[in-house]
């Protein structure tokens, strides 16, 4: 954001040197073998003493953090002024050369050295009639201990966060430390060049908003800027402080491009109060239909309480997943514009209430993009949003963009995680052949067609229809691939949402990107099997293909099925001149349509040049999780299951099984004999009946027992 002080650490340290002092400098940080009792001290006006308990496993010293400035003249004959941090022994002084007055502490201690054991410190001051306060630090070969002493009593205004931000934004700051208190709602990652990060709080622990350069603006947010750690040490992620912990802190208000903050490097942490609850994440981007989010929600206090302060965002339920509860949040499909929602989870213990909020930004449902639409992804995701259903620990999103590779999704490690990236409302209201086209490349994927999906909606996202990618990348580099033209001419005449589906498992995660985008109206050139099965709609049309090494799989009477290694398709049609084997490559033509959940060919014509016989193909041999991972791809084809067995059957209708995993098994032959609870190899060609997923068997032949 800003630079403030420059003080590059090879001046600091020659300075140092020149005038004798010792400059500031932290040792390891395993404190394991360096503990103090206390970090905070206390002494009276009148002055006194106190004492704090160090145990060590080594030797250690004592010493106090004070400053001094020092002024040189640089070649061009102007004054520079430096501030230099030291470290001294309490009770003595320090003179360096070039300053008029002597670097002292005005705190004693005794002793200022000690060796492994327990040590008992006494730290002494005399009496003042205002309020100070200085660090010591204890420390040994492997670490440092920070303790604040304080005299006197803290007269500094108190604040909360949301008061501070109006201070700010009134312009009624003032350059003297204020005392501010809220709860942090966002820690950002640490910065490279400082070595410390950026955390902001809110009064009830939720990040919501933004702010205008004027000031103005709906954000809830103070921004403590490079916020420091107890009194100067510095504040890295994950120190001690997380997301929903209270804390109360001192430092100079300032505005910054509009944006109400703390001065950098000025925040010094007075006290934390750690929160009984902490949810990850706790925001969420969703696009405008109807979605569940998931967050991970740790708790120690006596139960789980929840709020809502929209009517459109609710829980939808919790799954205890061993210390963690997985919390559901439901999102409303939105017909508005752009809206945002906080969901409040609480947790109470004794008199003592946790609060975290999630907070929820919906995409508009009003604005629509019209044809010819596209999107490269390069350097900007445009109107899409993302957005992880099921987050990986320690992943901001699995969805990112960047600007050579376009949107790229990644857990970056073995888990179950599923991540969603969703499309703008694009506008087919007057598309006859709306046509979706894009390029991507995927690899270490452990079942690509069940982990990289694609889906179209039509009602906003209330319902999803998927769609075949006719072409993925075969894994074995970073060469993008066009995946072919799919038709979403069944979304015809509507406003339709676009959405892709990322999937990592316990077994596999892929990294998956995706750009150059495009929706066209367009006459669609079917090449494939895939593409032919999106173009399908509920009531029959014409078509025509230039297929590739097609293959008829299988035929029984007036039922063939015909695949490619984009997947398959039934043919249903009497007098069909099909034979199992025949491989057809050039012009087909024929009727199609959609019939219970499934693109089926009604009528088939195969002109004799396009057409070779040949041998029918051996089953693809696929596992029962796969299949069902990825049931698209599969369906219509000749498969063959390994070990399963076959149960519960009654008349035509049966159960398949494979390990703790099960589909319906339908006879398409009602003459056909099966033997019950044998298990065996099974070649059968998976189907379905409307939502019911089933796998057809049509010889029983097909069913080899073991």
């Amino acid at each position: 954001m800003k630079a403030k002080y420059i003080i590059l650490s090879a001046l600091a340290a020659a300075s140092a040197l020149f005038f004798g002092c010792t400059p500031e400098s932290l040792t390891g940080s395993d404190l394991s073998s360096l503990k103090v009792d206390k970090s905070y001290v206390q002494i009276d006006t009148l002055g006194g003493s106190s004492t704090i308990k160090v145990t060590a496993t080594e030797d250690w010293e004592l010493f106090v953090k004070t400053s001094y400035e020092y002024s040189v003249i640089d070649t061009a004959g102007k004054k520079k002024t430096y501030t230099v941090d030291t470290l001294i022994t309490p009770g003595t002084t320090c003179s360096p050369r070039g300053i008029t007055a002597e670097v002292t502490s005005w705190i004693t201690a005794t002793p200022v050295t000690g060796a492994s054991g327990e040590t008992v410190v006494t730290i002494s001051a005399e009496a003042s009639d205002s309020y100070r306060t200085q660090d010591v630090r204890i420390v040994s070969k492997s670490g440092t201990q920070i303790v604040t002493v304080a005299q006197g009593e803290d007269v500094t205004k108190k604040y909360k966060a949301s008061e501070a931000i109006a201070l700010i934004q009134a312009g009624k700051q003032s350059g003297s430390p204020v005392v501010v208190t809220g709860i942090v709602c966002k820690i950002d990652d640490i910065s490279v060049s400082y070595g410390n990060a950026t955390y902001y709080i809110s009064d009830d622990g939720t990040y919501r908003g933004s702010y205008n350069e004027d000031g103005s603006g709906d954000g809830n947010w103070l921004e403590v800027y490079r916020g420091s750690w107890l009194n100067g040490e510095k504040f890295t992620k994950g120190d001690e402080i997380a997301i929903g912990d209270e804390v109360t802190i001192k430092a100079v208000l300032v505005s910054y491009k509009g944006i109400p903050e703390t001065d950098q490097y000025t925040a010094e942490v007075v006290s934390i109060t750690k929160s009984l609850i902490s949810a990850t994440p706790s925001e969420f981007s969703v696009a405008k239909g109807d979605t569940t989010v998931v967050t991970k929600v740790l708790y120690s206090g006596d139960g789980l309480e929840f709020s809502s302060n929209v009517d459109w965002l609710n829980v939808a339920g919790m799954t205890k997943q061993g210390d963690t509860t997985l919390v559901s949040i439901h999102v409303a499909a939105n017909v508005e514009d752009t809206r945002k929602g906080t969901l409040t989870l609480s947790s109470s213990k004794d008199k003592s209430t946790s609060v975290v909020g999630i907070s929820v930004t919906q995409a508009s449902g009003l604005l629509a993009y019209s044809l010819p639409y596209s999107e490269t992804f390069l350097g900007s995701m445009g109107a899409w949003v993302a957005t992880d259903i099921v987050p990986v620990d320690e992943v901001a999103s699995i969805w990112v963009n960047d600007a050579k590779y376009g949107m790229k999704a990644t857990s970056t490690k073995k888990v179950a995680a599923e991540a969603e990236l969703i499309s703008p409302l694009i506008d087919l209201s007057s598309a006859t052949s709306p046509v979706l086209s894009f390029e991507h490349v995927q690899r270490f994927a452990g079942n690509v067609y069940g982990e990289l999906t694609l889906f179209a909606s039509a009602d906003n996202g209330a319902t999803w229809t998927e769609l075949q990618i006719p072409n993925y990348s075969d894994g074995s580099n970073w060469n993008y691939v066009a995946s072919g033209s799919i038709s979403l001419k069944r979304f015809a005449g509507s406003l339709a949402l676009i959405k892709f589906v990322y999937k990592s498992t316990a077994d596999a995660y892929a990294t998956w990107e995706i750009k150059n985008l495009k929706v066209e109206d367009q006459t669609l050139a079917i090449t494939n099997v895939a593409e032919l099965n999106n173009s399908a709609v509920d009531a029959e049309a014409e078509w025509t293909a230039t297929f590739t090494n097609a293959v008829v799989s299988y035929v029984n009477g007036k039922n063939a099925f015909i695949q490619d290694a984009t997947g398959g398709v039934q043919v249903y049609q009497n007098g069909h001149t099909l034979v199992a084997g025949q491989k057809i490559s050039g012009t087909v033509s024929g009727k199609i349509k959609m019939y219970h959940g499934f693109a089926e060919i009604t009528a088939i014509t195969v002109p004799a040049e396009s057409v070779a016989d040949g041998e029918a193909p051996a089953a693809t041999v696929v596992t029962l999780d796969n299949l069902l991972a990825g049931y698209l791809h599969y369906q219509n084809t000749l498969i063959k299951l390994e070990g399963v067995q076959i149960t519960g059957i009654d008349g035509r209708n049966s159960t398949v099984k494979q390990g703790s995993s099960s589909i319906a098994g339908y006879a398409q032959n009602s003459s056909l004999v099966l033997t019950a609870d044998t298990t065996g190899d099974l070649i059968c060609i998976p189907t379905r009946y409307n939502a019911n997923l089933q796998v057809g068997i049509w010889e029983e032949a097909h069913f080899t027992a073991n």
